[in-house]
């Protein structure tokens, strides 16, 4: 009895128990917004820097995107950079509307739905002779629509999981 009394007189506490959900990604709708803008901006910073680099290192925007988008972004910015067009000026992000979001990751990873509309007119596009080849009736605004995931340990927090075009025009349509 006293050996059985010894061994239980070592043994700590009993450990936590593990806890049964992962800790909620956005606490409000206001903070989820917040937190899928600045990520969308990011991606524009990133995406902007390489093209105005002429597409080199292309997996600079690996932090900011998911890993299936990553493969599209590469192939894009490879695209231009065969092609000896590079990227003068800066795309302006507009407005974001956001969705959907939710408390936590939804099976595929998602944790929010948004668009963005992004303002071009002072983005032109120039070949290896430095002439334009954006058309002169070229829309002013783009809307994209995206997921946004988390991201893992290489990676910024949050993450773009696909990047669509979903309008164009004179004006923002979100």
């Amino acid at each position: 009895m006293a050996g059985l009394l010894a061994l239980t007189a070592c043994s700590g506490p009993d450990p936590a128990p593990p806890p049964s959900s992962a800790p909620p990604v956005f606490a409000s709708e206001e903070e989820a917004l917040s937190a899928v803008t600045e990520t969308y901006q990011e991606y524009m910073r990133i995406s902007n820097a390489i093209l105005l680099d002429g597409g080199l290192e292309v997996q600079r925007i690996d932090v900011i995107v998911g890993k299936e988008l990553a493969e599209f972004e590469h192939g894009s910015l490879v695209e231009l950079a065969t092609a000896g067009k590079t990227m003068v000026g800066a795309p302006t992000l507009i407005s974001t509307h956001l969705s959907e979001w939710y408390s936590s990751p939804d099976s595929l990873g998602v944790i929010a739905k948004a668009k963005s509309c992004i303002d071009l007119s002072t983005v032109d596009v120039l070949d290896a002779a430095g002439n334009s080849t954006v058309r002169p009736d070229r829309p002013r605004t783009r809307t994209w629509a995206y997921d946004v995931g988390t991201g893992n340990k290489e990676q910024t927090e949050l993450v773009l999981m696909n990047h669509v075009a979903v309008a164009e025009g004179e004006s923002c349509e979100i």
